[in-house]
């Protein structure tokens, strides 16, 4: 056998490395997954999510009565001005009963929530301006999405809607 005939390669020599290849991209595009992952993670998370769980049953329940209620809420909001990233916003809400008479005497406050961003989430009273109508008036610290949460007590009555607000 000649010297050269020692030094030469089988054939497929090199199909191993095509399983250890296939590793090492699995492996980098796990690491660029998890990078952007812990990168781009807001921190929002539910609050005692067990706990709302349980409470399930005892919502769709409270939003049935509050459906046969027939409480009406007419929600109108505009941005009064613009100072830097803060927006003041100008809310109104009007409530009507089922036949159109407007809902006087209601405690109504408003949560007004950043859906996308922890730490922005604060609670503004709307003060009754008569004839159904209740207003506020709230600084938001970003452009964007808020969720704007409202609720209504009279008594043991209870209403509440979220709408979503486009601020820019």
């Amino acid at each position: 056998m000649s010297a050269m005939a020692q030094n030469k390669r089988a054939d497929g020599w090199w199909y191993p490395w095509i399983f250890v290849g296939g590793m090492v991209l699995v492996a980098l595009v796990n690491g660029v997954m998890i990078f952007i992952a812990l990168d781009s993670w807001t921190g929002l998370e539910t609050e005692s999510h067990y706990r709302k769980g349980l409470d399930y049953n005892e919502n769709l329940a409270a939003a049935e009565t509050q459906a046969l209620r027939g409480w009406r809420l007419d929600l109108d909001w505009k941005v009064a001005s613009v100072s830097g990233d803060t927006r003041t916003i100008e809310m109104r809400a009007q409530f009507a009963e089922r036949n159109g008479q407007a809902l006087n005497d209601l405690s109504v406050t408003a949560l007004i929530v950043r859906p996308t961003h922890e730490g922005y989430d604060f609670e503004v009273p709307l003060q009754a301006m008569g004839d159904g109508t209740y207003s506020a008036t709230a600084n938001l610290p970003l452009a964007g999405q808020w969720n704007v949460r409202i609720h209504a007590l009279r008594g043991d009555e209870a209403f509440q809607e979220v709408r979503r607000l486009q601020v820019r």
